[in-house]
């Protein structure tokens, strides 16, 4: 069952496969975004962009604070700089799914505004996997400087593996266009 915030309703319908909705119901979004965060869902591949939108509104649908915070189409200094700081397993060079639009970060804040919640995390991490997503806050990554997890990781490539994905053309494409996003709305 998914929550489909463009007709504010649960529903068994596959929302990632018709993120128009229907001709003959509303289209508008009932979340509002902030600057930011309109801008992280411009960036984003458009089915990963649905599924960020329908996931965020579940968790505030929920009570959740949830907030789109970044993706990045990411220059290979920002993988490099990642990478060297411990920030991320993705070595320079290689594609990663920040680099065409299919994972985002999300925060969700204790009432300080600075503090992450982590504790409502798992809700949201599982609601993301049953909708088709992935989770990594509660896989161990492995590395520069040990163990990690990335709490706020979300991404949206459903059956596709990455190693698998960076020997594509879907890769090669979804690259180009998400160079040319990133470019129109940086």
């Amino acid at each position: 069952m998914a929550y489909d915030l463009f007709f504010q309703r649960e529903t068994d319908a596959d929302w990632s496969m018709h993120p128009r909705g229907t001709p003959d119901e509303p289209k508008a979004l009932p979340l509002e975004f902030t600057t930011t965060e309109r801008k992280v869902l411009k960036l984003l591949e458009p089915t990963t962009a649905t599924f960020a939108v329908n996931i965020v509104g579940w968790a505030r649908n929920k009570g959740i604070p949830a907030r789109l915070s970044h993706t990045a189409i990411y220059s290979p200094k920002d993988t490099k700089d990642a990478y060297e700081h411990g920030r991320s397993q993705i070595q320079p060079g290689k594609l990663d799914w920040h680099n065409v639009g299919r994972a985002i970060h999300i925060v969700i804040y204790k009432p300080d505004g600075v503090t992450l919640d982590t504790a409502a995390y798992p809700r949201l991490g599982a609601y993301a996997r049953s909708q088709g997503g992935e989770w990594l806050g509660d896989k161990p990554i492995k590395g520069k400087f040990g163990i990690i997890y990335d709490t706020v990781h979300f991404e949206y490539h459903p059956g596709i593996k990455i190693s698998d994905y960076r020997k594509s053309e879907l890769a090669v494409r979804e690259f180009a266009q998400a160079q040319k996003r990133a470019k129109r709305y940086a």
